[in-house]
């Protein structure tokens, strides 16, 4: 007897995945389709509402992007993973220190084919892929992103991940989609280009700064600041107080022409000139800003990329 197409078993489970996905994010966030499949299966749009700006009902666009590989399964197993302190692995490979048991982590186990790793290795950083388990039997959807998997767990653990035909992910539950944790994971991550992009101007403004520190600095320092107070994040990563610190010294310096970080000393020193002295306070304060602002992708690199994994730093900073 011949048969028509037909439907597996499998197929059903990714739909019900996706409509669970779907049904986690925010309503007003966009999910796409990514197509053809080559390792991505969604493409997410986040906005934000108009409500507290007087557009009830409206959203708008912010501009930032994330990428979803989607894994849906009947009902997973969760298995407990012990999390040791270690050192910097961007400064050489893992090495776990077994007396220092930092916790004990429920996660999902999926084995993903290193292909799959190696294309999302070759996408860079910048925009970030997040593996998606979706747990039909407990209604959860937890994630972890494998773009700093890569880095900051395979690569540094192995000598070359890339030997063996798959991978094991461990995917913390704790990383739930449609919780506050979550909701606050995934705006973290699409910002990530953006953040990424000012990263690279605040690290060029500070240099030029640099070279012109015995010339106009504060004419520089006068244009530098307006071109990066127009950056929208400012007011938009309570996640990460460093960033929020900065931009409100930033917004100080083009009110009153400082940032306010160094208060001037109220007693000059014997035989200096007192407005000399304040200048030279004035100008140091100008160049903290810069240098605080060049400051972030050391951070980033050093602990924000290990937000939200599951590793001793990414368990005591998320």
């Amino acid at each position: 007897m011949a048969f028509s197409k037909q439907r597996s078993e499998q197929h059903l489970i990714d739909q019900e995945g996706e409509q669970l996905l779907r049904s986690k994010l925010p309503k007003h966030w966009v999910m796409r389709e990514y197509r053809p499949d080559y390792g991505l299966d969604f493409a997410v749009e986040t906005f934000k509402s108009g409500e507290g700006e007087g557009r009830p009902g409206m959203y708008e666009t912010l501009g930032e992007h994330f990428f979803v590989q989607l894994k849906s399964i009947a009902a997973p197993a969760v298995l407990p993973l012990s999390i040791f302190g270690r050192g910097n692995v961007e400064k050489g490979p893992e090495a776990l220190d077994r007396a220092d048991k930092v916790a004990e982590v429920d996660t999902y186990r999926f084995q993903l084919e290193t292909s799959e790793l190696v294309t999302v290795e070759r996408m860079g950083i910048g925009v970030p892929v997040l593996l998606v388990i979706a747990d039909l039997a407990a209604r959860r959807c937890s994630f972890v992103c494998l773009n700093d998997y890569v880095d900051k767990i395979l690569t540094p653990r192995h000598a070359d991940y890339r030997n063996k035909q798959s991978r094991t992910i461990h995917v913390p539950t704790s990383n739930e989609i449609g919780t506050e944790r979550g909701l606050v994971a995934l705006r973290w991550y699409a910002k990530r280009p953006k953040l990424l992009a000012a990263f690279q101007r605040f690290t060029y403004q500070y240099s030029e700064l640099q070279w012109a520190e015995n010339g106009n600095w504060r004419g520089l320092a006068e244009v530098f600041a307006r071109r990066i107070a127009a950056y929208d994040f400012w007011d938009d990563t309570e996640m990460c107080v460093p960033i929020a610190y900065d931009g409100a010294g930033l917004k100080r310096f083009l009110a009153t022409g400082q940032p306010s970080f160094f208060p001037i000393p109220v007693e000059t020193p014997h035989g200096v000139d007192r407005a000399e002295f304040e200048n030279y306070f004035k100008k140091l304060d100008v160049f903290e800003l810069w240098r605080q602002l060049s400051l972030l992708p050391k951070t980033y690199e050093d602990v924000w990329r290990e937000w939200f994994l599951p590793t001793a730093l990414g368990h005591v900073a998320s």
